[in-house]
């Protein structure tokens, strides 16, 4: 009887310890994870809650939610070209990375490295002008005698919001198709995570191409 219950306690223990290792890495892995997460919102500004304040590598997602932020001024565009705006940025991210998975999660030092295996667009060799710009100039031609009346009647700010109200809706429906047809890439993230008090933050993106 002493034997099976020294055999019970022993496993239970062994059980136990097995339970407690298998949660080590789990800070880390769901730093990362709400990183795809705020990433796939278009939040950026939770984006920069999971990210040391020297973390350059998200630059380029700050610059690319700016440029997109411009189309979302009421007084200059009109409330329904900013409407379709916001459409239209929540499609950009939401879109971006449209898989991942956690490859691994390791002790690198002080810090931690986890490998995320990722599907995403490749948005940086998009180009949209062509598509866009004919569309304006028919347009302008079609109605430039609606146009030249508004301007004389009301002034420049309305004659540019009757624009773009007008071409919102089409403008970015040619935006967002070539946003679905951007070239898929398979690709590695490698996140370098620091400790920041009971946290984990992540210092460092490295992108390497499989």
């Amino acid at each position: 009887m002493k034997k099976i219950f020294k055999l019970v306690v022993c496993l239970l223990m062994a059980m136990t310890m097995v339970a407690c290792g298998g949660s080590s890495t789990d800070k880390q892995e769901t730093v990362v994870k709400n990183f795809f997460d705020y990433l796939k919102a278009g939040d950026i500004e939770k984006l920069s809650t999971v990210c040391t304040k020297d973390n350059n590598d998200v630059e380029d997602l700050t610059s690319m939610l700016g440029d997109l932020e411009e189309y979302r001024d009421v007084e200059t565009y009109g409330q329904t070209f900013v409407d379709e705006a916001d459409k239209f940025i929540s499609h950009v991210f939401s879109n971006y990375v449209t898989s991942y998975e956690i490859n691994s999660v390791e002790e690198d030092g002080d810090n931690y490295l986890v490998i995320a295996d990722v599907k995403m667009k490749d948005y940086e060799n998009l180009d949209i002008t062509a598509d866009t710009t004919e569309i304006i100039t028919k347009y302008q031609t079609d109605h430039l005698s609606e146009l030249q009346e508004i301007y004389l009647s009301e002034g420049m700010d309305a004659m540019m919001q009757k624009v773009y109200s007008d071409l919102a809706t089409e403008l970015f429906d040619v935006m967002k198709k070539e946003i679905d047809g951007a070239e898929m890439i398979d690709t590695q993230l490698r996140f370098t995570l620091t400790p920041d008090g009971d946290n984990w933050l992540i210092s460092t993106i490295e992108q390497k191409d499989k």
